[in-house]
């Protein structure tokens, strides 16, 4: 759904849901609407990569399915229950798949099959249960697919106008790529490249803009031969080490500051109300500079200048944020503190940070006041630090 104005974003919980079952009703309908104009919604479902190449193409299993064993979820109060699970995680197998005639379709990338099976496995959208609820049937009339020859790499991905996705889980689909040498490189890339991190990322990776389709400006395509390379983690956010690992070795600079030499900073966010803004900010920056700490702002950064700050780093504090998806270039020995709503500890950085090697993390929030705590009330919640308590943590981390 369309993100909200910061009036409205304490709503949030209660649209998204509504807005997920409205489509789930309407795409029977919508799905015959678009019969009068080309047939392009998808019809069927393949759950898996295997099932999307049952009747043509090829599916090439790039990682098995691995368990991670993670350690203790540590931060203030210390009790406090995530609200979601945070232990040991098992991530699925990835593949790759080669669709001929395949298609991707709309702003959230549905990937369809020839035979018009919306495949499950690579287009699972955010807070859906079932696939008739993918927000690409609220468009029963898309226009033509845009016709490709050869070779399409599908990049793009659900998500990827938001820093943390373009970098956890698209980037890293050229690291699944990497890991199946017998599926042909693609000649073309389909992939998001609207905003200036997409660009600068896409360069340091190699991938040259006379190679791209812009997937924000070409919303259905249609190739000779889709390549679609399976997403390390769809459903949640289960970042696997080998991820950090691919992006550690593409991306992270040589010459990163010695550990005497990293200096602490505060992550801010220009986020706005109802958006996981410190309210108290000026009192933590009092705090947190008296420290030493430097205040740096991802958001008005080039990547290059994000990788480097974050690798420079002895300390991070930040709000919970995509800019944190740069825990992955944090150098060892280093620290992470990760401020929370009341109640509203998640552990997806604690998940990334447990994979950065010598990277150590806490979190820092408070008991609710109110007992409806969820993923979508922890987004649109504000944040009050209590400084009282990062103080104390400060002190014992450096000790």
């Amino acid at each position: 759904m369309p993100r909200l104005p910061a009036p409205l974003r304490p709503l949030y919980p209660y649209l998204k849901p509504a807005y997920v079952r409205a489509t789930g009703y309407l795409a029977p309908a919508a799905v015959q609407l678009s019969r009068l104009s080309g047939h392009y919604l998808p019809t069927g479902v393949a759950y898996s990569m295997e099932e999307a190449t049952s009747s043509g193409g090829r599916c090439v299993e790039a990682r098995a399915a691995e368990t991670i064993i993670r350690p203790a979820f540590l931060g203030h109060p210390q009790d406090l229950p995530p609200l979601e699970p945070a232990g040991d995680t098992t991530v699925p197998r990835v593949a790759v798949a080669e669709l001929p005639a395949g298609r991707v379709l709309g702003r959230h990338h549905a990937v369809i099959t020839r035979s018009g099976d919306l495949v499950q496995e690579v287009s699972h959208y955010f807070g859906t249960n079932r696939p008739s609820e993918h927000p690409v049937f609220m468009s029963p009339f898309p226009g033509a697919p845009h016709e490709v020859a050869g070779r399409l790499g599908v990049l793009a991905s659900r998500g990827d106008r938001n820093y943390y996705h373009f970098l956890i889980d698209v980037v890293p689909r050229l690291g699944v790529l990497e890991q199946t040498p017998q599926i042909e490189r693609p000649d073309r890339w389909y992939v998001p490249s609207q905003t200036a991190f997409q660009r600068e990322l896409l360069d340091m990776l190699g991938i040259d803009q006379s190679s791209r389709i812009d997937s924000d400006e070409v919303t259905h395509v249609r190739a000779e031969c889709l390549v679609v390379p399976g997403l390390p983690s769809l459903i949640e956010e289960k970042n696997p080490p080998w991820v950090v690992e691919f992006l550690r070795r593409r991306l992270l600079p040589d010459d990163i500051p010695p550990a005497d030499k990293r200096r602490p900073v505060y992550i801010t966010r220009s986020a706005g109300a109802n958006n996981r803004e410190v309210v108290n900010e000026p009192a933590l920056l009092n705090l947190l500079t008296a420290r030493g700490f430097d205040v740096i702002d991802p958001g008005r950064m080039l990547v290059k200048e994000q990788i480097r700050a974050f690798a420079s780093a002895s300390t991070i504090v930040s709000p919970h944020g995509a800019a944190l998806a740069n825990l992955v270039f944090a150098s060892p020995g280093s620290t992470v503190i990760e401020l929370f709503p009341p109640g509203c500890v998640l552990p997806d950085y604690w998940k990334l940070a447990s994979s950065v090697p010598g990277l150590a993390y806490r979190y820092l929030s408070a008991w609710p006041q109110f007992s409806r705590r969820n993923r979508p009330t922890a987004i649109v919640s504000d944040i009050d630090v209590d400084l009282g308590a990062l103080a104390a943590m400060l002190d014992e981390l450096s000790s």
